[in-house]
């Protein structure tokens, strides 16, 4: 049966219209089913009622944040995106976080000044959740959207809509349910026998993920490849040194460099997303060219304990397709 997901959409109306649209698109463009707050009046009581049957219905949730609180709800204080970010956790729905970052262009008109306080704290609730990316142009905003979502929804799939003619019949459902039963018990027997399952479901998904690059190449470059840099560099993992090893395997330029170093840091905080890998501290790398030497801060990574199982599991993986 092909399910759908239904994905509720939260922001400021009137300053990211075109931020939501294309949200929207790439939610579509995954095949699911966008719902947001710009269809309703928010600051009426019975409104409201009707955003949060929305949000219960909802699989997922999204917030996109930029410089604005936006309209407050009297009685609490609170915005009424906020409102609805804190209800989804009340849910339980799965919320994912898109916040501008710092450094983005964005025009004077559309920044709420007086509400800086608000909005920092609540950009700072978002950030400490499990899921948030940055952003500072609309077709980098589609592309966290498409990537998190999808990430999202192999690793934590939810209920889903299947339509009518495709619900399970009374038999169909018996038939399941012991299907399940079987399976638990499959899964409880390869558990025994030292199979990891978990492991090899995420060797599977960064096999599948590919990442974005800034310049072309024939085969694309999958999160996997990132992960196996990462490892190889270990303990001395860092954008830099990944960035520095697809240089010499692509032969980028200095400014292709430099792209992909952003590429490279995206893919490591997918990869911790994952529980693949975990950020230490920051620490300073040279980088040399012919324009010149130039120092650069950056974020230091460490194997986890399950990062390390999958790196042994794909050189074991590598050596038995060796040796046949």
């Amino acid at each position: 049966m092909a399910k759908k997901y239904q994905v509720f959409i939260s922001s400021t109306f009137d300053d990211l219209k075109e931020h939501r649209d294309a949200v929207v698109k790439a939610v579509l463009q995954l095949g699911h089913l966008p719902v947001g707050m710009e269809m309703f009046n928010a600051g009426d009581q019975t409104q409201w009622e009707t955003i949060k049957s929305y949000i219960d219905s909802s699989d997922y949730y999204l917030v996109i944040l930029a410089h604005r609180y936006g309209s407050k709800d009297p009685a609490s204080g609170l915005s009424y995106t906020e409102k609805e970010y804190d209800y989804a956790g009340e849910k339980g729905v799965p919320r994912l976080g898109f916040v501008i970052d710092k450094t983005a262009t964005w025009p004077a008109d559309k920044v709420e000044a007086k509400a800086k306080k608000k909005l920092d704290d609540f950009k700072r609730k978002v950030g400490s959740a499990r899921v948030i990316k940055f952003w500072d142009t609309v077709d980098k905003l589609a592309y966290h959207v498409s990537l998190s979502l999808g990430n999202e929804i192999t690793i934590n799939p939810r209920v889903g809509w299947v339509r009518a003619t495709e619900a399970a019949s009374p038999q169909v459902a018996e038939e399941l349910a012991r299907l399940s039963k079987e399976n638990m018990q499959l899964q409880i027997q390869l558990t025994k026998v030292g199979h990891d399952n978990p492991i090899r479901s995420l060797e599977a998904l960064i096999n599948i993920n590919a990442i974005r690059v800034s310049f072309d190449i024939e085969d694309e470059l999958t999160l996997r490849d990132i992960f196996e840099m990462s490892c190889d560099l270990s303990p001395d993992t860092t954008a830099f040194g990944i960035a520095n090893k697809v240089q010499l395997e692509y032969s980028l330029n200095d400014d292709q460099w430099y792209e992909f170093l952003d590429d490279a840091n995206e893919a490591l905080e997918e990869l911790q997303r994952l529980g693949l890998v975990k950020n230490l501290d920051y620490v300073l790398k040279q980088k040399f060219s012919k324009e010149g030497n130039s120092m650069h801060q950056v974020k230091q990574w460490e194997i986890t304990e399950k990062g390390t199982q999958l790196y042994a599991l794909i050189k074991y993986t590598k050596r038995v397709n060796k040796e046949n």
